[in-house]
C-alpha cells in the first residue's frame, strides 16, 4: 500500500508538487492558504487548520477544525446539520407552530453535538468550497488514505466531503468497505450539455437571451474594482438572500482566482457595470462553479441567472465536461436536463470513544428518513 505524507504550514516548503495538471493546480491554489493562512481567503473558516496529504502523484487538502459558532458549513458539521440545516431551514416554513415545534427538538440535540464535540473533525479534500471534485484516485490510493487519516488524528473525525455515487462511485464504494459510513449531506445536480442544450427550457433560454444586451468579460480582464463588484455579486446571493454559513469568500481569494486561474471567471458587464459573475474549475471531466452572483436587485426580465447558467453549459460543452451543478434550485435545473443525486459526507468514528460516535448514528438514521423527501421534493 502506498505511503500518505503529511504537510502542514510550517514543512510546506517540503512539498513535492506533481508535475501533473492536478499537481499544479494544487500548488496555486494550496500554497497561499498555507502560506497566509485559510482565514486569508476565506473569511468565515475560524480556528480551522490547512494540512495537505500526498500518496505518490495525488495530492488532497485537510481542514483540521474546532467548534466555532460563526464557522462555515464547508468546515464545520454542526453549521451544516444544525446552523444551516437546521436552524435557518425552519424560518423558510413560514409555519409559526412547525417552526416553534422543530425548535424545540433542535435546541436540546444543537446542545448534544456540542458536548459530544461534533465539530472535532478532519476534513479530506477540503479546498474550503461548496462542491469538492476529486483527481482520479484508485483504489490503492483511497485505502491508504481511509487507514491513515485515522492513525494520524486519533481524537478526530475523518470526513470525506462531496462523495457521490455520479462522480466517484470507485470512492463510495471503497470507503463504505473501509467502514466509513455514509450521511447525507445534500442533494446535488449534474448536466450533460449537449443533452441540456436540447431541452425545450435550454433553446427557450438561448432564444430570449440570443440578443441580451450583455458582454461576456473573461476574468484576467477585470480590474481589482471589477472584482470588488464581483464579490459583492457573490454577496447579494449566496449571503443575503441564502445563508451567512455559505463560503465567505474575500478580495483576496479573486484576486488569486484571476491571478494564479484557480478559477475561471466569466463576468457579465453592460454599460460598464459587472451585474453578473461565475466562476469554474475543472477536475477529472467535470466543472463546478463555486462562484456564482447577480445583483438580485435588477427585473428578472434581465434573466441573468439563465443567461449564468447558459454561459456554464456553453463552457461545459466547449471542453466536453460534464457539469456539477451543485445543489439547490432543484427544478430550475430539473427542466433544463438535470439529473439529481444524493451526495454524502463519508465519516469515519470507529476509532473514538462511543459518547463521540453517537451523533453521527443519529444522522445517519436521519439520513436514512431524509433521503427520500430530497429526492421527491428536487431540493
Amino acid at each position: 500500500m502506498p505511503d500518505v505524507q503529511f504537510y502542514t504550514r510550517e514543512n510546506a516548503a517540503q512539498i513535492a508538487w506533481p508535475e501533473t495538471a492536478d499537481g499544479d493546480y494544487a500548488r496555486r491554489y494550496l500554497l497561499p492558504f498555507l502560506t497566509d493562512g485559510p482565514q486569508a481567503y476565506m473569511r468565515n473558516v475560524y480556528g480551522t487548520e490547512l494540512m495537505v496529504a500526498q500518496v505518490d502523484e495525488t495530492i488532497i487538502p485537510l481542514t483540521v477544525t474546532d467548534f466555532h459558532a460563526d464557522n462555515s458549513y464547508i468546515c464545520s458539521p454542526y453549521s451544516h446539520y444544525i446552523s444551516y440545516g437546521g436552524y435557518e431551514e425552519v424560518e423558510r416554513l413560514n409555519n409559526p407552530a412547525a417552526e416553534a415545534l422543530i425548535r424545540a427538538v433542535l435546541h436540546p440535540v444543537a446542545w448534544y453535538f456540542r458536548r459530544a464535540q461534533l465539530d472535532r473533525v478532519v476534513y479530506v479534500n477540503n479546498w474550503l468550497l461548496s462542491t469538492n471534485l476529486y483527481p482520479g484516485l484508485d483504489e490503492a490510493t483511497i485505502r491508504a488514505l481511509a487507514q491513515a487519516l485515522p492513525a494520524r488524528f486519533p481524537d478526530r473525525t475523518v470526513i470525506f466531503r462531496s462523495v457521490d455515487e455520479r462522480a466517484n462511485q470507485r470512492l463510495l464504494q471503497t470507503l463504505a468497505g473501509e467502514d466509513y459510513r455514509m450521511v447525507l449531506s445534500r442533494q446535488v445536480w449534474y448536466m450533460q450539455p449537449e443533452e441540456a442544450q436540447r431541452t425545450r427550457q435550454v433553446k427557450e433560454d438561448s432564444r430570449v437571451l440570443r440578443h441580451h444586451p450583455y458582454t461576456v468579460v473573461d476574468g484576467q480582464a477585470l480590474t481589482d474594482d471589477e472584482l470588488e463588484r464581483c464579490l459583492d455579486l457573490y454577496n447579494l446571493l449566496y449571503l443575503e438572500k441564502y445563508s451567512y454559513y455559505n463560503p465567505q469568500f474575500t478580495p483576496a481569494f479573486l484576486r488569486l482566482a484571476r491571478d494564479a486561474e484557480i478559477l475561471h471567471l466569466r463576468a457579465l458587464r453592460r454599460d460598464g457595470q459587472i451585474n453578473g459573475v461565475m466562476g469554474f474549475f475543472v477536475r477529472n471531466g467535470l466543472m463546478t462553479q463555486p462562484l456564482f452572483g447577480y445583483d438580485t436587485g435588477l427585473s428578472m426580465d434581465e434573466g441573468l441567472y439563465r443567461l449564468l447558467t447558459l454561459i456554464t453549459l456553453q463552457e461545459g460543452q466547449a471542453r466536453n465536461l460534464l457539469v456539477h451543478a451543485s445543489g439547490g434550485v432543484g427544478k430550475f435545473k430539473k427542466i433544463r436536463g438535470g439529473k439529481s443525486v444524493i451526495e454524502y459526507n463519508a465519516v469515519y468514528d470507529q476509532h473514538l470513544p462511543v459518547q463521540r460516535r453517537l451523533p453521527w448514528r443519529i444522522l445517519q438514521r436521519i439520513s436514512a428518513a431524509a433521503i427520500p423527501i430530497f429526492q421527491k421534493n428536487d431540493f
